[in-house]
């Protein structure tokens, strides 16, 4: 029996859903960022033990979806300058830069570990077709001052502090996409950090097609102004208050 093709292995896990999300990416590349992660996991440590057995449907798939989304929402365009904070091996942000009509992405990530394997790919094995489309950074999200029209995340910073470290990012009137699990019940410590850097809650997007990974979601939120006189605060004050609210 032939092996099965990357499409037919998706195809497998969301029969009715994969006839709308094929056409958007260069399958190619998919299958070619897929085994990037496969090979050098081990060596730049992208996933725990029980995810390495699940690289596809939990990692590549659920990143897969989330970029589909925000492209099918209008939200990434080929137009759209997009930065993924705390993207490790390039995830969710790499997924955009396979799209068929691809943005300009910024994969930013202060350890260069994961990323840093990644960048090598792109620039000499596998992945070199994306090379001018995609861009690497290794910095501090919360020192990183640029104007993007989309951020993304995927549980670098407790929700809703990642506004308050990526405020300086987003430039006005762009958005933050937040790529989250649980909804966040706090409503009150919500608006208080969302106003204080500057954002608005514009939309959520729910992703009913991802409940086989378990609840996934994600907020819009979109930068309207400035931040207060005193934010963002100095990276470990947030630190302290992410672990008192978690404590």
């Amino acid at each position: 029996m032939s092996e099965k093709t990357i499409q037919e292995e998706i195809q497998s896990i969301i029969p009715e859903l994969f006839p709308l999300i094929e056409p958007e990416f260069d399958w190619e590349l998919v299958k070619n960022f897929y085994e990037f992660l496969k090979r050098d996991n081990e060596k730049g440590g992208f996933f725990s033990r029980n995810d390495s057995e699940k690289i596809l449907e939990r990692h590549i798939l659920e990143s897969m979806i989330f970029v589909w989304k925000l492209k099918t929402t209008g939200y990434v365009s080929r137009e759209t300058n997009v930065a993924d904070v705390g993207t490790g091996p390039g995830l969710p942000g790499f997924l955009f830069a396979l799209l068929k009509k691809a943005p300009h992405v910024f994969l930013v990530d202060s350890q260069k570990r994961k990323l840093a394997l990644l960048e090598t790919e792109v620039a000499s094995g596998g992945l070199t077709k994306v090379s001018k489309r995609i861009e690497f950074i290794y910095a501090r999200t919360e020192e990183i001052n640029s104007n993007f029209d989309v951020v993304t995340s995927r549980a670098m910073v407790p929700y809703p502090y990642i506004a308050e470290v990526t405020t300086r990012m987003v430039k006005q009137k762009g958005i933050l996409c937040p790529f989250l699990a649980q909804p966040y019940t706090d409503l009150d410590k919500e608006a208080e950090v969302l106003t204080n850097n500057g954002f608005m809650m514009k939309k959520e997007i729910p992703i009913p097609e991802l409940e086989f990974v378990g609840k996934r979601h994600i907020k819009i939120l979109q930068k309207n102004s400035l931040p207060k006189k005193g934010y963002p605060r100095d990276w470990k004050e947030i630190v302290k208050e992410t672990k008192n609210k978690n404590g």
